[in-house]
């Protein structure tokens, strides 16, 4: 997992220029869009991820022209190899999707572009996961978890209609659990590991593997 996160982070060159930081590395305000097909099934995630101000500087250095912006050619680039490194098997897109506790498999991701706002100084991944074949939620539901459980990114929905719904079925629920906070004694333990340590320890990767962003979907 923390090898799928850092070649994220090698792709936009960050982890040559930017000093040693603790964890978490990068911050990503997460949106997520459930979307059904025309029989009330959940058929894909359209996720959006609004990187921090730190990655998108260290990422945008010496890319960008006199006016600020970056080119379709670098903006394609990066999507491509962002999604590249995110689809290996062991980190996969951070997202999991679940019905009765068993995994549901991916077809490959499509519409993946990087959003640039030059005036703001704003960058988005943006990408769309097609189950490989469509589910009913029903009454007992679909879990959806977005985590990097190495704690390398950490993850944030707070946003109003963060979570959402595109072709819902009336009287589908989505309803997100966030996780539960750390303790202060936890977080002074994460901050003191440096940003070049491969792994975190094992009693502190089975606290931040709970982590978990927890999208419940049902359906009557």
């Amino acid at each position: 997992m923390r090898r799928a996160t850092g070649a994220l982070l090698a792709a936009a060159a960050l982890v040559a220029a930017a000093p040693a930081q603790a964890h978490p590395h990068m911050w990503i305000d997460g949106e997520a869009v459930l979307r059904f097909d025309g029989q009330g099934r959940l058929e894909a995630l359209r996720e959006r991820w609004q990187f921090d101000e730190m990655f998108v500087a260290y990422t945008t250095q010496g890319l960008a022209d006199k006016k600020g912006q970056l080119s379709p050619a670098t903006l394609d680039r990066m999507a491509r190899e962002w999604m590249g490194a995110l689809g290996e098997p062991i980190s996969h897109y951070f997202t999991r999707v679940a019905v009765d506790g068993k995994v549901v498999a991916y077809a490959a991701p499509r519409d993946a572009k990087v959003e640039w706002d030059a005036k703001r100084k704003t960058m988005a991944l943006v990408f769309t996961l097609p189950l490989q074949q469509p589910v009913a939620p029903g009454a007992t539901g679909v879990d959806i978890d977005i985590i990097d459980p190495t704690y390398f990114v950490a993850y944030d929905f707070s946003t109003a209609g963060a979570v959402a719904m595109d072709r819902a079925p009336a009287g589908c629920r989505a309803d997100y659990r966030p996780p539960k906070p750390l303790d202060a004694a936890l977080v002074q333990q994460l901050a003191a590991i440096p940003a070049d340590q491969p792994d975190l320890p094992e009693e502190l990767f089975a606290v931040t593997k709970g982590l978990t962003h927890r999208i419940r979907l049902t359906c009557p």
